[in-house]
């Protein structure tokens, strides 16, 4: 998977995210006793093959979901290779070259 396939389908899944959060306002305010609708089958299996397709050994593409909340928790030195050097993970290109250059995790 290249860097801009990569880029592309994450950011659909994204926007997925963003629209369920919406739809679930809404039917929230529609019916206060409303809990939550939610497609996570269907995103957890899109998410394994995305990390499959780019080779994602580590699951920093899980990791920078939903630990990082799509980069926004993101710091300097959230990530640091062994020399304790910080690696970037804020953006998903910032991601796409965490994956490729093959680090484990040194979190």
């Amino acid at each position: 998977m290249t860097k801009k396939e990569y880029i592309k389908s994450m950011k659909v899944i994204i926007a997925l995210n963003k629209i369920e959060d919406k739809l679930n306002k809404v039917l929230k305010e529609l019916s206060p006793s409303f809990n939550y609708l939610s497609f996570g089958r269907h995103e957890d299996l899109i998410v394994s093959l995305i990390e499959k397709a780019v080779g994602d050994k580590y699951d920093w593409t899980s990791y920078w979901l939903y630990d990082l909340d799509c980069g926004e928790k993101a710091e300097e030195d959230t990530v640091k290779d062994k020399d304790g050097k910080p690696i970037p993970i804020k953006t998903l290109g910032n991601l796409y070259d965490l994956i490729k250059n093959d680090y484990n995790k040194f979190i």
